[in-house]
């Protein structure tokens, strides 16, 4: 996710932000934060690879660093068999040496303690480590992350699981079914009302709940490329220009928007844990032939926002569910790029 604007005291503070960074508890894990004017500006995480794969492995991941046009980094081994993330930190800031980029610190986490790699004060960093910082120690650091709604996952599996069909999907086929013999019924302009009053509500800030039908209405308008790109330029502006847009389509925004300006409500920043939220239950409902145009989606508003983490459980499912679906081959791959949205 986008960091809101902190001060880091300490390294024992950086590690507790690092999991609201990632939406999950990073294990058996490599953590990269770049730092450009002092400021975080990159963050990627990777598995450990195999020992004999970490040269390998490092120079992709200070190509990224190098891309980011960082000056400097934080390198933190996250393991679950202690000295596993030795051989990556050890291949990694020699990498970056050579690339002429400084290594602040490297730290290690195991066991629910961390040290430093780069300290040989035991009054400061003692050989079995530090204990990880209680809640009540960082809670300070901590607020703003949870005042946007961060709360991590206890895992990247359970981020995943987020977006995997539940319990519900299994009526989303009888409600399809309902729904288009509904609309063979309705005009042209009524149609359109009909999408924007649904999507309006979707994208709603508020905690009424979504209903089946609307879950289903939104789901099936996305199967139209249209539709889901118009909704894609409205959740992440600059992607594709208005006068793009089909005549319908930009009726469609232009009522969206409208419905939300009447409600005091628009789409910014501070409204993306909630507005996520929503696109997240679009995808727990949709079953496979209906999800990969609702998992885009998902991924280019996190990507836009900076939460990588959601964007590319979301590309993990969509070429499972479709796996010759453009846009998702796309995403994935400015994803594997780390091509960055270009935002003010």
């Amino acid at each position: 996710m986008t960091a809101p604007p902190i001060t880091l005291r300490s390294l024992a503070e950086l590690l507790a932000v690092i999991p609201h960074l990632l939406g999950f508890e990073p294990a058996h894990s490599i953590v990269v934060m770049a730092l450009r004017d002092t400021k975080l500006s990159l963050t990627q995480r990777m598995d450990l690879p195999d020992p004999d794969r970490a040269t390998e492995v490092a120079h992709t991941l200070a190509r990224h660093v190098l891309k980011d046009e960082a000056e400097a980094v934080l390198l933190v081994g996250y393991e679950t068999t202690r000295g596993e993330s030795l051989p990556l930190l050890e291949a990694l800031s020699e990498q970056l040496r050579t690339d002429g980029i400084a290594t602040r610190d490297r730290l290690v986490v195991h066991d629910g303690r961390w040290r430093s790699l780069d300290c040989d004060r035991p009054t400061c960093c003692p050989p079995d480590g530090r204990p990880l910082p209680a809640p009540a120690e960082v809670a300070s650091t901590l607020a703003e992350f949870v005042g946007h709604g961060s709360a991590p996952l206890p895992n990247r599996t359970a981020l995943a699981q987020l977006l995997e069909p539940g319990p519900a999907a299994a009526e989303f086929t009888t409600l399809l079914d309902r729904g288009r013999k509904a609309r063979t019924t309705l005009t042209r302009e009524q149609a359109l009302r009909r999408l924007a009053d649904v999507w309006a509500r979707i994208l709603t800030i508020d905690t009424d709940p979504i209903s089946l039908g609307d879950v289903a209405v939104a789901l099936q308008s996305l199967t139209a490329i249209p539709v889901r790109d118009g909704i894609i330029a409205l959740l992440v502006p600059g992607t594709l220009a208005r006068d793009a847009l089909s005549e319908d389509v930009g009726a469609l925004l232009e009522q969206i928007t409208d419905r939300l300006d009447a409600q005091g409500q628009g789409l910014e920043d501070a409204d993306r844990p909630a507005v996520q939220a929503r696109l997240v239950l679009l995808c727990q409902h949709a079953t496979d032939w209906h999800a990969a145009p609702v998992l885009t989606v998902l991924a280019a508003y996190a990507w836009w926002h900076g939460d990588g983490a959601i964007a590319r459980v979301a590309m993990d499912r969509a070429p499972r569910a479709d796996p010759g679906y453009r846009l998702a081959r796309l995403l994935q791959l400015m994803l594997d790029e780390r091509i960055r949205p270009d935002r003010p």
